[in-house]
């Protein structure tokens, strides 16, 4: 009786969060540009979330719920055709699961509280973006993007079209950029894109902070890929190499190297079902927490129920321990997005997480 009631307690907690989180999701956002003068421009994202975790009886923690709330604006000014300057800003209230989960990876990618305070170790607050593009363009169909400043390397390395997105895709890290990347975001660097054709061409180089060392490290990460329009309709093939210098390692003892594989690809499959996967290895024997990574999942319109802009995903991930310590981890998401306005979209999701350990017990559970 005693366990009956506590599971009737959990369940009514479960409820009451997201209640609140779907109360505050139904405020104003903008996730759409602004445009506020000739060359000024507003853009960003505001999103709430309640995530609940129940784990298995052998995994050490609580059953429990915990949200978040990211704002994250962004301000745009092109004062001539070729330029353009951006600033953006990351604010938020609360962590979610990621201060509680006992899992490996977190159950959501976004930008939280911890996330946008004393970023990367620099001291610097909420400031997650400011630089400068400048754009060649030779012909048509051939257009080089030169960007300097403090830059994401994901805005330009290890793009999906179905899985790279935690605010209106996969909220799982795993799923929405490959966690053995390594990809630094919000620090100085400089980026290149080249888009001539079908190809794409991309290069990035970094100057990290990390935490674990008053040292930085640099980053370097290079992509090429293709465009195809088939029968099937529009598929985009790309492979990254990306690595690390002077990294601190796992112990903040020493200073290593990492040099990653990566193919990510995305497909249309009809005017419905869309097709993704990400895989890739290590290059070197340097200890990290994964040594490679296999994900895949589809994506399903909601043209097929008539809800033209809602969508379903399911991913799938599994991930090779490379340290000694992780054997392995698996994650299963599922998404439904349903589309209010151009504005406002709500997402219901679920997560199951098991990471597997050598030498001692592992951890289980969904959200």
């Amino acid at each position: 009786m005693q366990s009956l009631d506590a599971e009737i307690r959990k369940m009514k907690l479960c409820a009451r969060y997201i209640t609140i989180a779907a109360a505050i999701t139904l405020a104003p956002m903008f996730v759409n540009a602004h445009e506020l003068t000739e060359h000024l421009s507003l853009d960003g994202v505001l999103s709430a979330a309640a995530q609940c975790q129940f784990l298995s009886e052998t995994t050490a923690g609580d059953d429990t719920c915990k949200g978040a709330i990211p704002l994250q604006p962004e301000l745009t000014y092109r004062p001539r055709k070729h330029h353009r300057f951006l600033l953006k800003l990351g604010f938020a209230a609360g962590n979610s699961l990621n201060e509680v989960s006992p899992f490996n990876i977190p159950s959501w990618g976004a930008d939280v509280e911890n996330d946008v305070k004393d970023i990367n170790g620099s001291g610097r607050d909420h400031l997650l973006e400011a630089w400068y593009e400048y754009a060649f363009e030779f012909e048509a169909r051939n257009r080089l993007e030169l960007t300097a400043g403090i830059i994401d390397a994901s805005r330009y390395l290890d793009q999906n079209a179905y899985a790279n997105d935690e605010y209106v895709q996969f909220m799982n890290p795993a799923l929405s950029n490959a966690p053995n990347t390594l990809l630094p975001s919000y620090d100085l660097g400089i980026a290149a894109t080249w888009l001539v054709g079908k190809w794409s061409f991309s290069g990035v180089v970094m100057d990290v902070h990390q935490f674990t060392s008053p040292d930085n490290y640099t980053f370097y990460g290079l992509q090429a890929g293709y465009r195809l329009k088939s029968r099937l309709g529009t598929g985009n093939y790309r492979i990254l190499l990306n690595g690390d210098r002077s990294l601190i390692d796992l112990s903040g003892t020493s200073k290593q190297k990492n040099d990653i594989l990566i193919f990510s690809l995305d497909q249309q499959l009809g005017n419905t079902i869309g097709a993704f996967t990400r895989f890739g290895w290590r290059l070197d024997a340097e200890i990290i927490n994964y040594r490679a990574l296999y994900s895949g999942g589809i994506d399903i319109k909601g043209t097929a129920w008539n809800r033209i802009l809602d969508n379903i995903g399911i991913g799938l991930v599994y991930l090779e321990g490379g340290n000694n310590r992780i054997e392995y981890t698996r994650i299963a998401e599922a998404y439904y997005r349903m589309v209010i306005n151009p504005h406002l979209a709500l997402t219901a999701d679920i997560q199951y997480t098991r990471d597997e350990y050598i030498q001692i017990q592992g951890a289980e559970g969904y959200i």
